[in-house]
Formats: structure tokens, C-alpha cells, sequence
């Protein structure tokens, strides 16, 4: 029973994925997205995708009053483990609470890759 629920969780977030091309585009939008970046300070600090807020996944739950619900929020980890990240996790938590939500597709390396805009701690 538990290993079918999980499926069922997984194949119900994989389809919820957003390329990050598609959130930079959408940035300049009137509408734009909030990027919540749902990784540990540490990866944060250590660089990040521009203007993004950092609410780690397990502090999530109880900062919902920050984010919008009329808002489309996009989740985003290290996505190491596609189907079950953090990114995953958290917009998953957000639509069950009502909020507008997808996961970054390949989360902050893919973001990256593609050259679009991030924040890093600056060098000593």
C-alpha cells in the first residue's frame, strides 16, 4: 500500500514540473512567479537563483502567510532525486493547501546550465 501511494505521489508531481526558461520568461510578466528556493541556507548562500526567497522545505509549513495564493510559486532544490526532491515536496505541500504551485524542471543545476541569471556569496 505504501509503495503504491508513492507512485501515485510521484507521478502526480512529475507532471506539475516547470522548465526554467518558461519561469525567467515569466519574471518580466505583470503576473510574474515567486521563486522559493527550499534548499538549507548554506546551499542558498553558496549561490542561488536571482531574487529568489529562501524558506527551507522543512520550515515551509509554517511560513505559508509569507507567499500569495493568487500567485504562481515556483520550488526549487538541487533536484537530485527527480520525483521525490525537495522541490517537488514543497509544491506539492502548496497545492494541497490551495496555493499555485510547480516545481523548477532540474532545480538549481538546470537553472544554471541554461546561463540564466543567479545570486553567490561573494568570494573572500
Amino acid at each position: 500500500m505504501f509503495l503504491a501511494r508513492e507512485k501515485e505521489q510521484r507521478s502526480r508531481t512529475l507532471g506539475d514540473l516547470i522548465c526554467p526558461k518558461e519561469v525567467y520568461a515569466a519574471q518580466g510578466a505583470d503576473a510574474k512567479p515567486l521563486v522559493v528556493d527550499v534548499r538549507g541556507p548554506k546551499e542558498y548562500a553558496a549561490g542561488h537563483v536571482l531574487g529568489a526567497l529562501n524558506i527551507p522545505l522543512g520550515q515551509l509549513p509554517k511560513k505559508l502567510g509569507k507567499l500569495r495564493r493568487d500567485q504562481l510559486v515556483v520550488t526549487y532544490c538541487n533536484m537530485h532525486h527527480r520525483g521525490s526532491s525537495r522541490g517537488e515536496q514543497a509544491a506539492a505541500l502548496l497545492r494541497e493547501q490551495g496555493y499555485q504551485a510547480q516545481a523548477l524542471d532540474g532545480g538549481y543545476p538546470r537553472w544554471k546550465e541554461v546561463g540564466l541569471p543567479v545570486e553567490a556569496a561573494a568570494s573572500a
